[in-house]
């Protein structure tokens, strides 16, 4: 079993290494590349890192079973659409308002709350982040769907870890994605894609190191005895 860490630290650093052996095989690091840049076929990728996640591997794997790790990848796409839908239903009335104002010329009085719910879409989508994180971890390590929703299982996990600990946790990623996805963006579509894949290694790997605090990866099956 993978050595448990509980270090905001050690977890940056494993992440960061874990990201770097993605260079020992520059076949499937192509292959990862390649699978990213088309729309909904990239779902194959984000399957792949869930399975990494799943086992807490040590070593980026090897790709394989194309169909299963896009199952995986969809199920992410969905639960990530689950957290969503309130502030989207925001966006949308704040989107529909803005439209009637402009129509109408009440600007001048419904811009303040366009822009309050806007705001409040923003602070809500960042609290939902906040514990569908390890809600998130927790599925991909169990294979449980509804471990999704199951944030008071987020929060003792949270609890665990230490809340400044993971509060620091949280802007580690959110920076780290940021800065990749800025840099990414210089080149239009593929850079962000390019270097999407490394950035997903990297979350993926901490999101992982994170969830270990309440579900330890189960050590690998023994290998079959000699004949």
């Amino acid at each position: 079993m993978p050595e448990q860490s509980y270090d905001l630290s050690s977890i940056a650093s494993k992440s960061f290494d874990f990201m770097a052996k993605l260079l020992k095989d520059v076949g499937n690091l192509l292959i990862l590349i390649v699978l990213n840049v088309i729309p909904i076929i990239n779902f194959i990728v984000l399957g792949y890192f869930a399975r990494v996640v799943r086992a807490d591997a040590d070593e980026p794997p090897k790709i394989s079973d194309y169909g299963g790790l896009f199952i995986e990848g969809l199920k992410l796409v969905i639960a990530g659409l689950i957290y969503a839908i309130v502030p989207i239903l925001l966006l949308i009335i704040g989107g529909g308002v803005a439209l009637f104002a402009g129509l109408v010329w009440w600007r001048q009085i419904v811009a303040p709350v366009v822009l309050l719910l806007i705001a409040l879409a923003v602070i809500l989508l960042i609290a939902i982040l906040f514990f569908a994180l390890p809600a998130l971890g927790m599925y991909m390590r169990t294979g449980d769907f509804s471990k999704v929703l199951a944030f008071g299982e987020a929060w003792d996990l949270i609890r665990r870890f230490g809340l400044s600990n993971y509060i620091l946790f949280f802007i580690l990623l959110a920076v780290f994605n940021a800065i990749v996805y800025a840099i990414g963006s210089l080149i239009p579509w593929f850079g962000a894609a390019i270097l999407g894949v490394f950035a997903m290694a990297f979350t993926f790997k901490a999101i992982s190191l994170l969830v270990n605090v309440k579900y330890p990866a189960l050590p690998p099956p023994p290998p079959p005895p000699p004949p």
